[in-house]
C-alpha cells in the first residue's frame, strides 16, 4: 500500500546540487523566475551567466566562448581516448606479445643459423686440415710410387694425403706400370699390402731350315737358356738378347736382338751353307772327305759347310781322283770328274786289288774278316764284324792265307798269269803306304782312346787309293831280323803319338805272335 508522499512546497524532497556551483554540496530550492528572493533573468542583450566559485554567475563574452569549447573538446577527446585505450588495451597487449614472440623467434632462428654456420665453418676447417695415410709395399722392392705430387720408393708410407679419390702409380724398371684408383679417409690408414708387379715380357719363336741345330740364349741379368731348334720361349724379360747357334762343329757368330713388352718375336737361325754337286763319268763313284763317305755320284749336297774341302772320288777299277774345292757361303759349286780306267780289279773272294805302278797289285784294304773266312773257312778275330780287318792272326797264319788265296783265285779264274799272293816286303810296304796322313789314321789320339778296331776304309785313301795303311791294325811284312822276328808296320787302333810317332815306326815279333792289334794286307806280285 502506498503512502502518499509528503508534499514539500517548492521542491520534490530530493537532494539537489545547485547547478553551476561546483563542489559546494549545498542544497536549496529551485526558484522560479520572479520568485521572491530571486533575481530577474538577464535580458537578451546581457552576457550569459556562468557558475563561479561562491555561486555567482559571471557573464561570458563571445570572445571567451571558443577556448572553453576547445578545452571541452580536448577533454572529451582525452576522455574518449582513455576510454578507447582502456577498452582495447588487452588487444594491444596481445599484439605486442605476438610481435615480441615473433622477434624472439626470428632471433632464435638467426642464432641457430649463426651456430650452424659456425659449425659448418669448423667442420670445413677440420675437413681441410684432415689427412689420410696410405701404406704399401711391392715385389720387387724399391719401386717408385707416385700419389699426387708425392713420390717415394717401396716400402712406403704416405701420411699427408688429402681424403677422397686418389690414384696410386707404381713403376719399376723392367716391370709394367701398376695403377690403382681408390678413395681414402682420414679415420683410419689404408693398407694396400704387397703389390706384386708384373714383369715386362715377350715371347720368342726360334726356327731353322736346318736340322740338329742347338743354341744358347743369354739376356738381361743372368738369364741363360740352352735348347734345340725349333723352340718357343714364353715370358722372356724385356731387353737385349744374344743367341749363339751351332750345328755339329760349326758355330755361328752371335746374333743380338731386343725383346719388347708383349711382343711375339720370331727369329730364324739359318746357317749359310753352300751347295755342292758332283758328277762322274762313269757314275756310281764313291765320294769321301777324310773318313766320311758323302755318297755316290751323281751327288747333290745342299748343305755343306763353307770353306776348303778335300774330296776323293773312287770307282774301282778306275783310278781314285782327288779334288780340292772351295765353297763360299750360300753359294753353289758343281764339279764333273772323268775317271780313268786302270788295272785295278776285284778278286773272286771280294778283295779289291789296286795296281801299283811298280808292276804289282796291293790290297785296297787290310784283309777283311769276310774275305778271310771265305778263303780260310774260319775267323780268328776278337772284334767280330765282317767289314773289320781280321786280327788275332800270327805271321804263320797270314802267310798260309796267302797261299790259300792264290789257289782260290786261280781256281776262280781271277788270278793274273805269273802272279801270286804274298805279304809285302818292307820296301813294298814303304811304297804302298805312300802319302798316308797319320792325322787321319784310325789311332788313339787327342785324349780319346779307341776300344776296338774299326770298319776298313774309315780313313782317307792315299794317292794309290789304298786305305788304312796307317792305323786300325799292325800289318805283318816279310822283313826278318837275325833273330827270326818279322816286322810289323803301320800301327794299330791303340797306337798313339807316344808309341807311334811317325810312319817309319816299326815293330818286330816272333812268327807265332797273336794279339788283337795285328792283322795284314796282301800284295799280288810276280812269281
Amino acid at each position: 500500500m502506498s503512502r502518499a508522499g509528503k508534499f514539500i512546497p517548492g521542491g520534490s524532497g530530493r537532494k539537489t546540487t545547485a547547478v553551476g556551483v561546483a563542489g559546494s554540496g549545498k542544497t536549496g530550492p529551485i526558484r522560479a523566475p520572479g520568485a521572491p528572493g530571486s533575481k530577474p533573468p538577464p535580458s537578451e542583450g546581457d552576457s550569459k551567466r556562468i557558475f563561479s566559485k561562491g555561486g555567482l554567475v559571471k557573464p561570458v563574452s563571445k570572445g571567451q566562448r571558443f577556448p572553453i569549447v576547445l578545452m571541452s573538446a580536448m577533454v572529451s577527446c582525452m576522455l574518449f581516448g582513455a576510454a578507447y585505450y582502456f577498452a582495447y588495451l588487452p588487444e594491444v597487449h596481445k599484439a605486442a606479445d605476438a610481435n615480441q614472440q615473433m622477434i624472439n623467434a626470428q632471433k632464435k632462428i638467426a642464432d641457430m643459423q649463426a651456430a650452424e654456420q659456425k659449425a659448418h665453418e669448423l667442420a670445413l676447417q677440420q675437413k681441410n686440415n684432415a689427412r689420410a695415410t696410405i701404406v704399401l709395399s711391392s715385389k720387387p722392392l724399391g719401386a717408385n710410387v707416385t700419389i699426387g705430387d708425392a713420390h717415394k720408393q717401396t716400402p712406403a708410407t704416405f701420411n699427408d694425403i688429402l681424403p677422397g679419390a686418389v690414384t696410386v702409380l707404381i713403376q719399376a724398371e723392367g716391370y709394367r706400370d701398376y695403377k690403382q684408383d681408390l678413395t681414402v679417409t682420414a679415420d683410419k690408414p689404408t693398407d694396400l699390402g704387397t703389390i706384386e708387379l708384373v714383369q715386362k715380357a715377350g715371347n720368342l719363336s726360334l726356327t731353322s731350315p736346318q736340322h740338329d741345330v742347338s743354341y744358347t740364349l743369354t739376356g738381361p741379368g743372368d738369364y741363360k737358356h740352352d735348347g734345340q731348334l725349333p723352340d718357343k720361349l714364353q715370358n722372356l724379360p724385356v731387353g737385349d738378347y744374344q743367341i749363339t747357334a751351332s750345328q755339329n762343329d760349326w758355330k755361328l757368330q752371335p746374333t743380338i736382338f731386343t725383346i719388347h713388352d708383349q711382343e711375339n718375336a720370331q727369329k730364324e737361325i739359318k746357317f749359310p751353307y753352300a751347295s755342292l754337286s758332283i758328277t762322274s763319268t762313269p757314275s756310281g763313284a764313291t765320294v769321301r772327305t777324310g773318313h766320311t763317305i758323302l755318297g755316290k755320284t751323281p751327288l747333290s749336297l745342299p748343305q755343306v759347310k763353307p770353306g776348303d774341302l778335300d774330296l776323293s772320288v773312287d770307282l774301282p777299277p778306275y783310278t781314285v781322283q782327288r779334288l780340292s774345292v772351295t765353297l763360299p757361303e750360300a753359294d753353289t759349286v758343281s764339279k764333273d770328274v772323268r775317271l780313268k780306267l786302270d788295272k785295278d780289279f776285284i778278286a773272286a773272294c771280294g778283295m779289291d786289288m789296286v795296281w801299283i805302278s811298280d808292276g804289282y797289285w796291293a790290297g785296297k784294304y787290310e784283309v777283311r774278316q769276310s774275305e778271310f773266312e771265305t778263303v780260310a773257312g774260319f775267323n780268328p778275330s776278337f772284334f767280330r764284324k765282317p767289314n773289320r780287318p781280321v786280327e788275332s792272326v800270327s805271321w804263320e797264319t797270314a802267310t798260309a792265307f796267302c797261299e790259300k788265296l792264290t789257289q782260290f783265285e786261280r781256281k776262280a779264274g781271277k788270278l793274273p798269269a805269273g802272279y801270286h799272293y804274298a805279304l809285302p816286303s818292307e820296301p813294298q810296304w814303304d811304297a804302298i803306304s805312300a802319302d798316308a796322313d797319320i792325322n787321319q789314321a784310325i789311332m788313339s789320339r787327342g785324349g780319346t782312346t779307341l776300344s776296338s778296331t774299326q770298319d776298313v776304309g774309315a780313313s782317307e785313301p792315299n794317292k794309290y787309293g789304298l786305305y788304312d795303311t796307317l792305323g786300325n791294325v799292325w800289318e805283318w811284312c816279310l822283313g826278318v831280323d837275325d833273330k827270326g822276328n818279322h816286322s810289323l808296320r803301320g800301327g794299330g787302333w791303340l797306337s798313339s803319338t807316344e808309341n807311334f810317332p811317325s810312319a817309319d815306326t816299326r815293330n818286330m815279333a816272333i812268327p807265332k805272335t797273336v794279339d788283337r792289334f795285328t792283322g795284314f794286307r796282301v800284295v799280288l806280285v810276280p812269281n
